[in-house]
């Protein structure tokens, strides 16, 4: 009869084996999820230094498109594109001031007086805006990524039929107390140049 044992490891040597695979993949497996904490926190890291020189250069210089903005980050040595750029924009809260017969990019405190409802028309000048109805919901809908900088200013705007706002990544929900309250919360939204879905 052939040896069914021959070059078999003895049980012992086996039962001995597996709980040190199982350690080493654990080990692999902390040490990947490490990597992956670190990778994300010098990303964060390097996400917070670069808009904090955003912040400085619109304060220091007269930059008009982002393409300036651009150029002026990499002269400060720091690598951006024109994508990130404009999210860091929407993220800050950068609204563009009157300086010297142009406007420029400047931080939110810069804003001209009227607090929350000029904030809002700035962001509606800057980017697309629709609007739709829902019962007593107003759904709004811009560019990916800056739903959280529209939610903020209507937060800001205080407007008597909002009761509450809630963002996605390019969509804003505002709660109102009933549908009445909701359409004319809509129709007054145009006036800041949001536009109702489905029409021109």
């Amino acid at each position: 009869m052939p040896d069914r044992g021959r070059g078999r490891m003895p049980c012992r040597d086996r039962c001995d084996a597996r709980p040190r695979r199982r350690r080493a993949a654990a080990r692999w497996r902390a040490s990947r999820h490490g990597l992956r904490g670190r990778g994300m926190r010098d990303a964060l890291a390097r996400k917070h230094h670069r808009q904090q020189a955003l912040l400085r250069v619109v304060s220091q210089q007269r930059l008009s498109t982002q393409a300036d903005v651009v150029r002026a980050l990499r002269r400060a040595g720091f690598a951006a594109t024109q994508a990130t750029v404009s999210r860091d924009v929407v993220e800050l809260g950068l609204v563009k001031v009157a300086r010297d017969g142009t406007h420029a990019y400047a931080p939110p405190s810069a804003a001209a007086p009227g607090g929350g409802m000029e904030r809002l028309r700035r962001f509606c000048e800057d980017y697309p805006v629709e609007g739709a109805l829902a019962t007593n919901l107003v759904v709004l809908r811009s560019l990916p990524g800056t739903a959280n900088a529209l939610a903020a200013a209507l937060d800001a705007s205080r407007l008597d039929e909002a009761v509450g706002t809630l963002a996605g990544d390019d969509t804003v929900f505002i709660a109102a107390t009933n549908e009445r309250h909701a359409r004319a919360l809509l129709g007054r939204l145009t006036t800041f140049g949001i536009a109702r879905k489905g029409t021109k």
